[in-house]
């Protein structure tokens, strides 16, 4: 995956053996992305959203979802697409998810969050589509 000039990771998160997330940024750059690698994601990515994901997210402060959880595809895989504005450390950072299986009970997830006034910025949507081009999940994983 291609990472903007000067990004690197700045943590790595394991859920025992259900999840593993790295995050990437760069030091005094309010953006990120999250990479999760899930075991036991269910069978339909709007469901995984919705009944998996969306009630943690409920508890992060100023959590507002940002319309409906979409259903797409993303390199062939199934997939959902869901936005959401949250608050960490008095900012008002969006959220795009975009969550896909892989077969065998295992996802990804690549969430990119900028802060919610610079969201619509060209640097940003650029860099969350070359996130999305980019990224190859390996299916042996």
């Amino acid at each position: 995956m291609a990472l903007p000039k000067g990004w690197k990771r700045l943590s790595t998160r394991k859920q025992g053996d259900v999840a593993y997330r790295v995050t990437f940024g760069s030091e005094g750059d309010a953006r990120t992305l999250a990479v999760t690698y899930s075991t036991r994601a269910g069978s339909d990515p709007v469901a995984v959203w919705r009944d998996d994901v969306e009630p943690a997210l409920r508890r992060q402060a100023g959590f507002q979802r940002i319309g409906a959880i979409e259903a797409t595809t993303y390199q062939g895989y199934e997939a959902a697409d869901m936005e959401w504005f949250s608050d960490t450390d008095g900012q008002r950072g969006r959220t795009f998810g975009r969550g896909f299986l892989l077969g065998g009970h295992r996802s990804f997830s690549l969430r990119w969050t900028t802060p919610s006034a610079d969201w619509a910025k060209a640097a940003n949507r650029q860099a969350l589509e070359t996130f999305l081009g980019t990224f190859r999940p390996d299916p042996a994983v």
